[in-house]
């Protein structure tokens, strides 16, 4: 199979992870002996733009790191990567975001993250030169509510598809969803979306789609599901041209099988694959199928970014747009 990709834009975090695996987590109150500190580059944002790269994309991130250890070991590794780092500040006086995870023997896990100098990056520091010529902009919620909407309404401004994971999970405001070309949540927070909304679904994915499409207004949806896979509903008007009541197309698409080491960062590879591949000409429905095998391949190893594949790794050929 060949993908063709383009030129996305990342606007958001990241983080120094440190990751200690334990038999099972614990329970509040408890304390656990688990296995040796393991410091690898993490943060959302910095870790769709790495499974975004290694798929062959062409990639900018704008964020900040501290100017520390951590900061320099991200920088370094997105280098590394190919992901251009030229518009991530770095600030003298503030500690890089760090993400504290647990992860268990049957390869689930527990986050907290402090945002740091994530905290700090705000919508004069994202540059119209970073979105002209994107093909893709992929947001999420671990950056101030200001920046998340100034990038999404400069992108959509410029008519660059806009992608946004909400998560950590909040209620997307009106004008960050009126500037959403695709909105990507796993089933907790397709419930959680309804809930805000006092607005119930029935149980087919129509109904779902249906509803959570009312409700948001944005024209295209990906609901991941794990190992399950995922589902892609479609406004049958096309992007833009959506409406409340328009019947939206509903397409499940398997997950693949594998053991699971670690499922850290599948999210995140999951909205990386989606942005390379839509940023390059792939129709939603072919850019989930290829997400889900991304995903699943991430789950088989330890950590975020050190588990994204390339092509060759899955057997993909690629090219750039």
């Amino acid at each position: 199979m060949q993908i063709h990709t383009g030129s996305v834009c990342v606007v958001g975090s990241l983080n120094a992870d440190l990751v200690v695996r334990t038999q099972r987590h614990p329970r509040p109150g408890e304390t656990l002996t688990g296995g040796p500190l393991a410091i690898a580059p993490g943060g959302k944002s910095a870790n769709q733009a790495v499974a975004a790269a290694r798929l062959g994309a062409d990639v900018r991130l704008v964020g900040a790191v501290g100017d520390d250890a951590h900061g320099h070991l991200l920088l370094e590794s997105l280098t590394q990567d190919g992901v251009a780092t030229d518009h991530i500040r770095q600030l003298p006086e503030t500690p890089t975001g760090t993400a504290v995870i647990t992860v268990s023997a049957d390869g689930e896990n527990t986050i907290v993250i402090s945002p740091g100098a994530n905290g700090e990056l705000r919508p004069e520091d994202i540059p119209t030169s970073a979105l002209a010529d994107a093909g893709a902009l992929g947001l999420t919620f671990e950056i101030p509510g200001d920046t998340v909407i100034a990038a999404a309404q400069r992108a959509h401004a410029l008519g660059v598809p806009v992608f946004l994971n909400p998560s950590p999970f909040r209620i997307p405001e009106p004008d960050l969803l009126a500037a959403t070309d695709v909105l990507v949540v796993n089933e907790h927070e397709r419930l959680q979306v309804l809930e805000a909304f006092d607005t119930s679904a029935g149980a087919s994915w129509e109904d779902r789609g249906s509803a959570l499409r009312a409700v948001t207004g944005v024209p295209s949806l990906v609901v991941t599901l794990g190992a399950r896979g995922a589902v892609v509903v479609e406004s049958a008007a096309g992007n833009g041209g959506a409406t409340d009541d328009a019947t939206p197309t509903v397409t499940e698409v398997p997950g693949v099988e594998v053991h699971a080491v670690d499922t850290t960062g599948c999210g995140d590879a999951v909205l990386g694959a989606l942005l390379a591949t839509t940023s390059g000409g792939m129709p939603l429905v072919e850019a989930t199928e290829v997400a889900m095998t991304v995903a699943a391949h991430a789950a088989t190893a330890p950590g975020a970014q050190p588990s994204y594949p390339t092509t060759s790794e899955l057997g993909l050929d690629s090219s750039s747009r």
